[in-house]
């Protein structure tokens, strides 16, 4: 069995009523609340935590419209040093979440903060206590290290991987008002995010359990479209989230190809003007069909294992289109892409250009 670590930085709090729990944590911190745009007003996130807070006479400052804009995040980091913020609680999807984790570890580290973002490794340095409330599950950034922010002002980007909360505390019913198809999303996004975990991992405790979440994420999303107001499946849901950025899974790698999926999913946002959500959907299927050419027996025992299906690679991956697109997903785009356009942008793959160029002509109508 290879080495491994179990990482246990944040503490993963499922609740049904955060109220309690955010009084609990609070107390004695002068707190600031990092949030988004309108819905964390609309699925009552931000009421609870704000009257929670104020009933139990926590100092609060709040900072909505938070993004992974490096300029935000700047701006986060001045608010709370002016107002001698000792506590961050955020809550949202995974830019905001991104964002509050660069403002609690750049409280800090401004000065150098961008090259931290570029892979200079924060893990273990000082920032403030961080508990991250996700609204939209899918991303998993509320239990992971990874934290993304994009400088529009230069179009630089980076990922400072080694920044965790405290805190990880999911409740189902914020993700309520999110419409069937964000819904759905949340579970697909989720199961392929759980699926590059297990991908190659020889481990065959991480894997099966890997495996068994998948399936149950799954029949969470299958259930949700029949009955969007289960907090059973939509808890699933936000759990598999966490998971997939936890340390249980892929023990066993021995390659990290599956990884790879998100520098392929890269390129429809850049060719087709594609959100992350629509395009890591729609390109993992074919990104399974193109990897099957290099890492055979994985794929066919992913597949059989996590659907049952047990057909060559090209049927598999045929089959999953159509399930997603069963689902409600769009799996194609209407625009015309050259391959002096796939080859312009930059992607650190094993895949040749010709397979590259192959997948992203797979995803036009």
């Amino acid at each position: 069995m290879k080495d491994f670590i179990f990482r246990n930085d944040t503490k993963l709090l499922f609740r049904n009523d955060i109220r309690t729990t955010i009084a609990e944590i609070a107390k004695g911190h002068k707190v600031m609340f990092v949030y988004g745009g309108g819905s964390v007003k609309r699925n009552g996130c931000h009421d609870d935590i704000v009257q929670t807070l104020t009933d139990n006479g926590i100092p609060l400052v709040e900072y909505g419209g938070s993004s992974r804009e490096f300029a935000k995040i700047e701006e986060g980091i001045r608010i709370a040093k002016e107002n001698s913020i000792t506590m961050i609680i955020s809550a949202g999807g995974a830019s905001v979440m991104d964002s509050a984790k660069l403002i609690a570890f750049g409280f800090y580290h401004e000065s150098d903060l961008w090259n931290y973002v570029k892979g200079k490794n924060p893990y273990g340095s000082e920032r403030l206590p961080l508990a991250l409330i996700p609204t939209y599950p899918s991303s998993g950034s509320e239990n992971g290290l990874g934290a993304v922010s994009v400088d529009s002002r230069t179009g630089d980007f980076g990922t400072a991987y080694g920044i965790a909360a405290d805190y990880a505390i999911l409740c189902p019913k914020y993700s309520l008002t999110l419409d069937k198809g964000m819904t759905t999303y949340t579970g697909l996004v989720t199961l392929i995010q759980l699926s590059a975990g297990i991908l190659g991992d020889r481990n065959r405790m991480s894997y099966d359990a890997g495996i068994s979440y998948i399936r149950n994420v799954l029949e969470a999303t299958r259930t949700l479209q029949k009955n969007p107001n289960d907090l059973d499946a939509r808890g699933t849901i936000m759990l598999g989230a966490s998971l997939s950025t936890s340390s249980r899974l892929g023990i066993g790698k021995e390659e990290p190809f599956a990884y790879e999926i998100y520098e392929l999913e890269f390129l429809p946002e850049k060719l087709f003007g594609s959100s992350y959500r629509r395009s890591l959907t729609s390109v993992f299927p074919r990104f399974l069909q193109a990897m099957g050419k290099h890492h055979v027996d994985d794929i066919k025992k992913y597949y059989r294992d996590a659907f049952g299906f047990d057909s060559s690679i090209e049927e598999s991956s045929r089959k999953l289109i159509e399930l997603f697109a069963g689902l409600g997903v769009e799996m194609y785009y209407d625009e015309k892409i050259t391959r002096e356009q796939v080859d312009s942008i930059p992607c650190d793959t094993e895949l040749d250009g010709n397979e590259i160029f192959e997948m992203m002509n797979a995803l036009v109508r």
